[in-house]
């Protein structure tokens, strides 16, 4: 990608995260702190990952990849997490403001995450091959959508992975070991799994042609 569809890209997602902050902090119907702070804090959070892919793509040491590509991972999560954000909308006078503004938090998170892990698809591919880069994107995702999982329904972030790994190890491989057990997580794994690997699909697919 040259500079100018990267500066266009940059700036399109600085305008959906801006649209999603005016339409909550002009809200006449709801107190500023709801939903305006959650999405906000959300939104940082979907930033991230893309922050530690930038640096995966760019570092020259192959020593660095392992940490930024750890820090990524650990963070991808919270860009398709603010599509279950949509799970609060609710109906009111203000339902049509709402709307946009989850749909553009929703919107914005997904693409920071297809481009997140479209810097590091491609770092991958060019130092060690294809195969290696389609399989970091396959399991990349995989994990993701368990990330999303375990932060929608056992209320963890990626800050307990630092702070109180052993706790999240254990919440996830309880629910790994038994996915049948937990009907309603499981399917939205597999829900956002699918989203998220169409989503980069079709990004990926629209470069390519």
């Amino acid at each position: 990608m040259t500079n100018a569809p990267r500066a266009v890209l940059i700036v399109a997602l600085l305008a959906t995260t801006a649209l999603t902050i005016v339409l909550g902090v002009t809200d006449p119907a709801a107190p500023l702190s709801y939903p305006t702070w959650f999405l906000i804090w959300n939104l940082f959070l979907a930033w991230i990952p893309v922050c530690f892919a930038a640096g995966f793509a760019a570092v020259r040491g192959r020593a660095w990849l392992l940490p930024l590509g750890l820090g990524w991972l650990t963070f991808l999560p919270n860009s398709p997490y603010l599509v279950t954000d949509l799970v609060h909308l609710g109906e009111g006078v203000e339902l049509w403001r709402h709307v946009l503004q989850y749909g553009f938090a929703a919107w914005t998170g997904i693409i920071l995450g297809v481009v997140s892990l479209r810097l590091v698809h491609d770092r991958i591919e060019r130092d060690f091959g294809r195969l290696y880069g389609w399989a970091a994107v396959i399991v990349s995702i995989g994990l993701c959508a368990i990330g999303v999982v375990i932060g929608r329904f056992a209320r963890w972030n990626s800050w307990d992975l630092v702070t109180r790994p052993d706790a999240v190890m254990a919440t996830t491989l309880e629910w790994v070991s038994s996915p049948f057990t937990y009907v309603q997580s499981t399917g939205v794994a597999l829900a956002v799994a699918a989203f998220f690997g169409l989503a980069y699909l079709t990004i990926w697919a629209l470069v390519k042609s």
